[in-house]
């Protein structure tokens, strides 16, 4: 039966999906009948954007949880929640690594942003999920920047603080060495490559300028263009503006199972008014987006069209985010 016969049946059935898990907690084990013979670029996943910012732990004069804090569920909550791909946004702070949310305010010369998660919480918390959970997990790390250097400029990470990040990253268990490491094309390998014997980590390293991986790149870790989403966020609190710049991207972008790997960046963003009080905060603009994703997006899928990565602040652990994701797999992808 061709996709588009369930067109109709799927915007119906999404919009409607129950509070309750339609999926296990290990859903890619435990489709993986229909999901291991796949490439990740022909499988659907949630995922979450800044994910490290669940919890405040200091920060600068005009940060505070309305402008800088995006989820509400620890890493370990997001994993058991269904979410598979992960913005892990590393800053040093005091000395240590932490997550974080930062940027330069310009018309105030100034960096701004708070603390999330520790790295050494986050470590713990991958490990204690993959302890009993035999599924791929994506670590994306970006926005990289130095706070104990003075919020006047922040610096990017240096090839030595890169280096001390990844031997601290190194305590992940079950860390995903590919065949060729240093020019496999993640997206090109089936999911069962991954995780037929047991779970598998993969951490991207996406720098704001060249790093070398050197030997990390035996051990688990992979440039971005070995991943290579492509991630255009619309920039904007304007819930209708997000929603046709990304639907107009995810067209654009991906005309057959084959395009590139596709991340469907359902977020909003702080206007100037927001981010100094008088409006939304970053939870309540995600709390007005995160609904329409079952309804927006259903009407555009195809064979040919469909995203990767779903992509949402407050991932919530309802389901609705691996319902989608498995309707896509199911109906879709192939």
């Amino acid at each position: 039966m061709r996709a588009s016969l369930f067109l109709l049946a799927l915007s119906t059935v999404v919009s409607a999906i129950p509070v309750k898990r339609a999926q296990p907690v290990n859903w890619m084990q435990a489709n993986i009948g229909l999901l291991g013979s796949r490439p990740l670029r022909h499988i659907a996943i949630p995922g979450s954007h800044d994910a490290g910012m669940s919890q405040i732990n200091g920060g600068t004069a005009f940060s505070d949880a309305a402008n800088t804090q995006t989820q509400t569920l620890s890493i370990n909550g997001q994993l058991n929640a269904g979410s598979r791909y992960f913005d892990i946004r590393p800053v040093i702070t005091d000395g240590q690594y932490s997550t974080g949310h930062y940027s330069d305010v310009s018309a105030i010369d100034s960096w701004q942003g708070s603390n999330g998660q520790s790295i050494a919480s986050v470590i713990s918390d991958i490990n204690a999920f993959t302890s009993t959970n035999n599924e791929l997990i994506i670590i994306n790390l970006s926005h990289a920047y130095d706070t104990d250097a003075g919020n006047s400029n922040y610096p990017i990470f240096t090839q030595a603080q890169w280096e001390a990040l990844f031997t601290q990253l190194e305590g992940i268990n079950h860390l995903f060495v590919a065949p060729n490491p240093t020019t496999v094309d993640l997206t090109t390998l089936t999911l069962s490559t991954f995780i037929a014997k047991s779970p598998a980590v993969v951490v991207v390293v996406q720098p704001d300028d060249s790093v070398d991986l050197g030997a990390f790149a035996q051990r688990g870790f992979y440039q971005y263009s070995q991943l290579n989403a492509y991630n255009e966020y619309a920039d904007t609190a304007v819930l209708s503006t997000m929603e046709s710049d990304q639907l107009t991207k995810l067209a654009a972008q991906r005309t057959t199972p084959d395009s590139s790997y596709f991340l469907l960046s359902w977020t909003l963003t702080q206007d100037t008014l927001e981010v100094l009080g008088l409006g939304d905060s970053i939870l309540q603009l995600a709390n007005n987006a995160d609904p329409t994703l079952y309804t927006a997006l259903p009407p555009k899928l195809s064979a040919n069209t469909y995203p990767n990565i779903l992509y949402i602040d407050n991932f919530q652990n309802d389901g609705k985010a691996v319902a989608l994701a498995m309707t896509i797999n199911t109906n879709f992808a192939s």
